[in-house]
């Protein structure tokens, strides 16, 4: 899909869209990459501030919840300021806890960091998501999802294996000045790029809360939140375990980061893309591979030569899910879609926390690290089977409403 055949509105907004896209990817891209980033120099921070592996993968947990609870409190506190002030809001405080990460003397403030780091990410997110989908036709809405997700997929790629080897060349410290100073000037682009565009209209938040409902919203939110937390039960802990369980160096780990990555950008455009033709064919295929690519890494990890390979299925299945699942609820909640976009939103991270904690907690118990990817093969696998049992009770209740 071309941004500019898709663009069909009749009174097109004043913006050059291709350019908002753009500049709204690179933006999620640095908020993106700060988020997986301490994944990437895990080792190095638990060294640096005295903790363990676990106690340092709590800094994803805290980052994450920090979304669950603040994101929709955020989104419903600033409902009335327009985007332009906000957006500027937001960043200015994301900014703020990157440079006070970087000069974190101990474990608390770098939790403390996390937190304000983490604050703006629902409510900026959902700014997006809302905006651009709002510049194109409906039948390309998935797609341009997966537009702006494919930052997230590009913090994979190019953030985390980038920040991961600024960290081991400079110090971990490094690597979240510059993003720091890359969202500064990505902030002041996407302000002038996007300040023309209508600003939507705003409701009641009564009446926005009481679509969370609808049992089409809640199924979404909860394969959201059961596929995710699959992904990141490895995700979380992925330096150590190539490290300690499939023997690769640290340079080994930065490429296969990279190659994650990839499968991770793969997975998402074409998530969106068959995603825009068939919804329900398009969340069981990336469930269901998602689920084996888990079960096989679990079995065949040990083996540098499967997992080196591996590791782009695996990121492509995981990532896959996104567009299809953002473009459900965004559909399903339309009388509500920023308060939505940023529940989905917090859904994704409090799944991501689950899964830091769930894989936290296996490690603290002595389960060896190579046993993380099964624990995520069933986390998907149930999420594979919630899809089906929503589908068939949805089926059956449409069928008895036509035989009165």
């Amino acid at each position: 899909m071309r941004l500019k055949t898709a663009v069909m509105t009749p009174n097109p907004p004043r913006v050059n869209i291709n350019m908002a896209i753009t500049w709204m990817l690179l933006a999620v891209f640095s908020v993106g990459t700060v988020e997986y980033l301490v994944a990437g120099v895990l080792p190095q921070i638990a060294t640096d501030v005295a903790i363990t592996d676990a106690t340092a993968g709590l800094l994803v947990t805290i980052y994450a919840l920090t979304v669950v609870i603040g994101g929709p409190l955020i989104t419903i506190v600033t409902s009335r300021i327009k985007r332009t002030p906000l957006i500027v809001a937001l960043m200015v405080l994301f900014i703020a806890g990157n440079i006070l990460t970087a000069v974190a003397p101990n474990f608390l403030i770098l939790g403390i960091a996390r937190v304000l780091t983490a604050l703006p990410h629902a409510t900026f997110f959902a700014i997006c998501l809302i905006l651009a989908t709002t510049l194109v036709e409906p039948q390309f809405q998935a797609r341009v999802i997966s537009r702006i997700t494919l930052g997230l997929n590009l913090a994979t790629v190019l953030g985390v294996p980038l920040g991961t080897l600024i960290g081991n060349q400079y110090g971990w410290r490094s690597s979240f000045l510059v993003i720091a100073g890359i969202q500064t000037i990505v902030t002041v682009a996407l302000v002038l790029t996007t300040r023309r565009a209508p600003n939507p209209p705003t409701g009641r938040i009564s009446a926005e809360v009481r679509v969370f409902g609808q049992s089409e919203v809640l199924k979404a939110l909860g394969l959201t939140m059961l596929s995710q937390a699959g992904l990141f039960v490895l995700f979380t802990f992925i330096t150590p375990y190539l490290g300690q369980h499939s023997g690769f160096s640290p340079g080994g780990i930065t490429l296969l980061l990279f190659v994650f990555g990839v499968g991770s950008v793969a997975g998402n455009m074409l998530g969106g893309y068959f995603a825009d033709r068939n919804m329900n064919a398009t969340l069981y295929v990336a469930l269901g591979s998602l689920a084996a690519s888990l079960v096989l890494l679990s079995i065949l990890g040990e083996y540098s030569w499967f997992t080196a390979p591996w590791l782009f299925v695996v990121g492509a299945a995981g990532f896959s899910i996104i567009p299809p699942l953002t473009s459900k609820l965004i559909s399903a909640a339309s009388s509500a879609p920023h308060l939505a976009a940023t529940v989905n939103i917090a859904g994704f991270q409090l799944a991501n926390a689950a899964g830091a904690w769930i894989g936290s907690t296996a490690l603290s118990l002595g389960i060896g690290i190579g046993s993380l990817p099964a624990i995520g093969a069933v986390l998907a696998f149930a999420a594979a089977v919630l899809l089906w049992i929503t589908n068939l009770v949805g089926s059956s209740r449409k069928l008895e409403s036509s035989h009165p």
